[in-house]
């Protein structure tokens, strides 16, 4: 058997593809398609991997690793995280609530979000949780919870610290091409400094809220260690002025949030900011030679053809040591030079889309091939899922790497659209190579789906959304049912009246 290793859980053997040591042609034939297959053995060894790359470059005190629960939040996936040891990001109620079932400490769960209800801070206040301050109205809810539970709330402020060492333009669209720092600063997430600085002022006065540290976090806006390195100095330094101003508070924990490039980095692979001029010049082109359709056609279809191609990104990302590298050297140097005492200090990170992106794949199926070869050539390769189904992705303007799984020996000669089947243009990969003997019923496989992806379906055309499936190195479980078409229609309610018209 011909084995190529592709990374911790996929493979190709014989020409199919496979996650650990299951072959995922007989996982689409035994559970169908589409489906979303996540690894188990993936799952851990990026999670592992976090926590012995960030406790070498951070020696001076303990290191959580709390992966965001927005990027993935199936309970089987949390318990896997809690049985790791890791703590939890947490943003809405209900990603508490799966948080503390999982049996993850309260107090290394991080509630971040803006706004926050009442109800969930009064709850979070009862469980025990960190909550993260990102509201100047927060704190007077904060305090009136802890003092009717008659506890003590341990919170911590969100900062934003301006990225002024990281000028490049942000990788987030169409917000950029504005710099890094600018896109970073206009981002809802996190306090001014005047208002950080008020807030702790009052905590300091309150008997029912203890102030242990603070929080930041600003997304993936570049992959580069240098973006990490100038984002952990602006927040030394912003630690530093808040703790001076604060009668020189010396923080218990710091989080660092995530943001963290996953290794094939599908983010903004579908974006290059030359477009728009290029698809102009061509539009110039085609309004000239309208008077002349046999030729503009002719000459338009050999562009395309030639010119017009995506492609996943050939370079990959920084790996998960060298991140923790940029990271805990630059606090290590920096934070004690702005007055800050890091022995003992813990160290959080909250990374979501680097623990989940690459532990799940999206095995879809080929329904229709449509090939046209006049006026223009262009393909169409029609297939069971739909963008729908790839919020986040479409959001980030993803194109995702992928592998046709049961044809992983056979070269890419072939140009296609690949396309989903809702009724939008649901153009899932815009003009990518495919098999040249593309068939209907060849499975595709979509990489590095686990993070923001399944967990952001909607029901759009009311479709049922797939099911999800966890390996675990030969064995398999459904972790999340397929929906039914009477699932799409569960929470739906029709008026009295409207039942009694067809009485009339």
């Amino acid at each position: 058997m011909t084995v190529k290793k592709i990374d911790d859980c996929l493979s190709t053997r014989n020409g199919h593809l496979f996650i650990e040591e299951l072959d995922t042609t007989e996982i689409a034939k035994e559970y169908g398609t589409p489906a979303f297959v996540i690894s188990e053995k993936q799952l851990r060894s990026n999670i592992r991997r976090f926590q012995k790359g960030f406790e070498s470059n951070w020696t001076d005190g303990p290191v959580k690793i709390m992966p965001a629960a927005k990027a993935n939040w199936v309970s089987a996936v949390q318990k896997i995280i809690a049985s790791e040891g890791c703590g939890c990001d947490t943003y809405s109620a209900g990603e508490l609530a799966v948080a503390l079932k999982s049996g993850i400490d309260p107090q290394f769960i991080s509630v971040n979000g803006v706004p926050k209800h009442k109800d969930h801070i009064f709850n979070t206040v009862k469980q025990g949780a960190r909550i993260t301050i990102d509201g100047t109205e927060e704190f007077d809810m904060v305090e009136a919870a802890a003092k009717e539970l008659n506890v003590t709330a341990k919170i911590r402020l969100r900062l934003k610290p301006a990225i002024s060492g990281f000028t490049k333009y942000s990788d987030f669209v169409p917000i950029g091409p504005l710099s890094t720092d600018l896109v970073a600063l206009a981002y809802k997430g996190g306090l001014s400094r005047e208002e950080v600085i008020a807030i702790g002022k009052k905590v300091m006065a309150s008997d029912q809220v203890e102030l242990v540290g603070f929080h930041e976090h600003h997304g993936r806006h570049d992959a580069s260690t240098k973006y990490w390195a100038e984002q952990m100095k602006a927040y030394a330094k912003e630690i530093g002025i808040v703790c001076q101003a604060l009668d020189n508070y010396q923080p218990q924990e710091i989080s660092i949030g995530g943001g963290f490039a996953i290794p094939r980095d599908p983010f903004g692979s579908e974006i290059k900011y030359s477009e728009p001029y290029e698809y102009m010049a061509l539009h110039m082109l085609s309004k000239a030679l309208s008077p002349f359709p046999k030729l503009r056609y002719s000459l338009i279809s050999k562009i395309i053809e030639k010119a017009i191609v995506f492609k996943p990104k050939e370079k990959m990302a920084p790996s998960i040591e060298e991140y923790a590298s940029a990271c805990g050297k630059t606090l290590t140097k920096y934070l004690p030079n702005r007055g800050i005492h890091t022995k003992g200090l813990i160290l959080q990170v909250e990374p979501g889309r680097s623990i989940h992106g690459n532990t799940a794949i999206h095995l879809t199926r080929v329904m229709s091939l449509k090939r046209m070869t006049s006026p223009i050539k262009w393909n169409h390769t029609a297939l069971d899922t739909t963008e729908f189904w790839f919020t986040g992705g479409r959001y980030e303007h993803h194109v995702f790497d992928y592998i046709f799984a049961n044809k992983t020996e056979q070269k890419l000669a072939d140009k296609s659209d690949v396309v989903g089947r809702s009724c939008y243009g649901d153009r899932l990969f815009p003009a990518i190579m495919v098999p040249q003997n593309l068939q209907i019923g060849d499975i595709m496989a979509m990489l590095d789906v686990g993070a923001y992806q399944e967990v952001s379906m909607s029901n759009f055309n009311a479709m049922p959304r797939p099911a999800t499936l966890l390996v675990n190195e030969d064995k398999i479980s459904v972790i999340r049912q397929a929906e039914t078409q009477d699932d799409v229609f569960q929470r739906d309610l029709v008026p009295q009246y409207l039942l009694d018209e067809k009485d009339k």
